[in-house]
């Protein structure tokens, strides 16, 4: 009896210890952030946030227990389109008759 008994009070603490840990790794999973148009992002994600007339990159996450956004730079980056560039192959578009 006494054994067992012992194997229940070193066994419990490990019991306790995997438990605690199992939910601390499921604790973000389900959690979003919002931008300021209503598109969520789960925690991690980067995204381009305007705030007036202000625009910055910010990175969603966890913050006690709850989801925000943190600042990662000021401005967003931004793609450009080249302007059309004829064909070295066809200087001259070509008319078919």
């Amino acid at each position: 009896m006494r054994e067992i008994s012992r194997h229940v009070v070193l066994g419990l603490p490990l019991v306790v210890i995997a438990v605690i840990a199992s939910a601390s790794v499921s604790a973000g999973e389900n959690c979003y952030c919002k931008n300021t148009d209503g598109k969520q992002h789960a925690v991690g994600e980067i995204a381009c946030m305007t705030v007036g007339d202000k625009s910055y990159l910010a990175q969603c996450e966890m913050n006690l227990n709850v989801t925000s956004w943190a600042k990662l730079q000021d401005g967003c980056p931004v793609t450009e389109r080249l302007p059309l560039r004829q064909s070295a192959w066809h200087p001259a578009p070509m008319l078919l008759r």
